[in-house]
């Protein structure tokens, strides 16, 4: 696989959003650090700096091969969340970047995280957020299409001129979840971090503009292309870049919790 010839379709982007915000809550002296869901490393490549030991784990073997050969300096492996391979406490840092709302068993999940995470670890999670606009989610378009309209959904990528997949990505096999704080407070509650966590910091944030150029560039791509769409939507993106730091609290469409297992 040519990663040049990939480049389009699995950015290396800079530095923002969710993944600075994340970035920035990790604990200075911090040595061992999962990066869980991270796709093809675009944001485990920064965590790499703050951590000597930085590892990658995610389900879909072709983002692994990719985070692979881009950071070989990483340790990558093909696993989801619900089991992994790690030792109980081994982890200083966890973080779950837009992750949580993908996986299939959400207690199994945490209490996974909570075996492999060392006492006194930190533990983050970025979601969407049941905000004013979460029913805007171009997730869960595709999500309805696909299931409910699939005759609809294949005229698309008829349209699209390109082959129509023939199913679910990994971890796209349901609908895309959003959460409020109370939703975190009882899952924690349900799983093995009972008892044995304080939420440290909370950041809801991003209201619309976010959210409504994700909705523009799914339209665009397909019927103009993805370099077309991206070229449209710029100034739009510019915007949702900044619109990400601003707390819209719990209208936004965005969450954000720091975790510290005791």
């Amino acid at each position: 696989m040519d990663i040049k010839e990939d480049y389009s379709n699995y950015p290396e982007n800079p530095l923002g959003g969710r993944t600075k915000l994340v970035y920035d809550w990790i604990p200075a002296n911090s040595t061992t650090l999962l990066d869980g869901g991270c796709a093809w490393g675009y944001g485990t490549r920064f965590f790499k700096k703050k951590c000597k030991n930085t590892y990658g784990i995610d389900p879909n073997e072709e983002f692994i091969t990719i985070a692979r050969k881009r950071y070989p300096n990483i340790n990558f492996i093909v696993s989801g969340l619900e089991d992994t391979q790690f030792e109980s406490n081994f982890f200083d840092v966890i973080i779950l970047n837009d992750v949580f709302e993908h996986v299939k068993d959400e207690i199994k999940s945490l209490n996974e995280m909570y075996r492999i995470l060392k006492p006194g670890g930190t533990f983050m999670m970025t979601t969407p957020h049941k905000g004013l606009f979460s029913f805007m989610d171009p997730e869960n378009y595709k999500f309805h299409l696909m299931k409910n309209l699939p005759r609809f959904y294949k005229f698309l990528y008829r349209i699209k001129k390109v082959q129509q997949p023939k199913k679910f990505k990994v971890g796209y096999e349901e609908k895309h979840r959003h959460y409020a704080i109370k939703d975190f407070i009882r899952l924690l509650e349900s799983s093995k971090f009972k008892n044995h966590y304080n939420i440290t910091k909370i950041f809801r944030s991003g209201l619309f503009i976010g959210v409504f150029t994700n909705n523009l560039n799914f339209i665009l791509i397909f019927f103009l292309g993805q370099k077309s769409s991206s070229k449209i939507i710029k100034p739009l993106t510019a915007l949702s870049k900044s619109d990400y730091w601003i707390p819209y609290n719990r209208f936004s469409y965005h969450i954000a919790l720091k975790i510290l297992k005791k």
